[in-house]
């Protein structure tokens, strides 16, 4: 039976347009005050109560910005280490749920359900046993390290994510394929990713944003300015020489320097976004 489409003026569907229209603004609206209050002068950021417009719009806070953070080298930095973080993490984590959702082997209930319950451990958990362990590595203050710490967090989302996608692939093809002569990685790399890319993509995307918002591990596990991340050049957002107020106009224009880069990002795949989670969802 067909759906019922409901008329363009039906007072549901107005309803339904209005109740969006709030979520929308609700959303925006922070995102929109962090940019105008980006343009305005310090003494107008500082001002009270905050305008919705700066009266004399002015770009001045963003290359005070990108020179104290040594922004170019601080985006480096956080693409090179979300990047990798998320395509190990999807890599391992592919692996894990292919090999969970082709093979039968003792402890599979328990070894599952022990993957899954590690997302629920929160982060401060970890930090001081993470930080000691760096610490006799010598792998504090290092990109390696960070992106180490970030694959860990991400393996099993990646996982979870992954599983649903790989076991509702026929293994009739992994059967074909290993009378062909194809290794187990073979199959996976040539057969199942390409199957599921959609989800591999949608997967790497996400990690890929989890590490550029963090800041916990950033944060501890860095000392020196060029092994910083974007996220924690934010909290270290630079005073003026001549000014004793807090730099509103400054954490503004810091804040939009993280979120531009990924907007593009974000524009282009948005479409690939959507039909790789609904894909996932409808999945048994």
């Amino acid at each position: 039976m067909a759906a019922r489409t409901l008329p363009l003026l039906h007072p549901q569907r107005i309803l339904l347009m209005a109740l969006l229209v709030l979520v929308l603004l609700f959303l925006a609206f922070p995102v929109y005050f962090m940019l105008v209050t980006s343009l305005k002068s310090s003494g107008e950021a500082y001002r009270l109560p905050a305008t919705l417009w700066p009266h004399n719009p002015t770009l001045q806070a963003y290359p005070f910005v990108i020179k104290a953070w040594s922004y170019w080298r601080t985006l480096g930095n956080t693409v090179l280490v979300a990047g990798l973080a998320a395509f190990g993490a999807t890599m391992l984590g592919g692996i894990a749920a292919y090999g969970f959702s082709r093979m039968a082997f003792t402890g599979k209930s328990l070894l599952y359900a022990t993957v899954v319950g590690s997302m629920a451990i929160p982060a401060m958990v970890t930090l001081g046993p993470i930080f000691l362990a760096y610490k006799d590595l010598r792998l504090l203050d290092t990109h390696l390290g960070l992106i180490l710490v970030f694959m860990a967090e991400g393996i099993p989302v990646a996982f979870l994510t992954l599983f649903s996608y790989f076991k509702a692939i026929p293994k009739e093809l992994d059967e074909a394929a290993a009378i062909d002569g194809g290794s187990l990685l073979d199959i996976f790399f040539r057969i199942i990713v390409p199957i599921a890319l959609p989800g591999v993509a949608v997967t790497f995307l996400l990690l890929f944003i989890a590490g550029w918002n963090e800041f916990l591990f950033a944060f501890t596990l860095t000392i020196t300015p060029s092994t910083r991340l974007l996220t924690v050049r934010l909290f270290e957002i630079p005073i003026r020489a001549d000014a004793n107020t807090i730099p509103y106009d400054l954490i503004a224009a810091g804040g939009m320097l993280i979120l531009l880069p990924l907007v593009p990002i974000l524009l282009r795949v948005q479409k690939q976004l959507v039909e790789g989670i609904l894909a996932g969802a409808v999945k048994e």
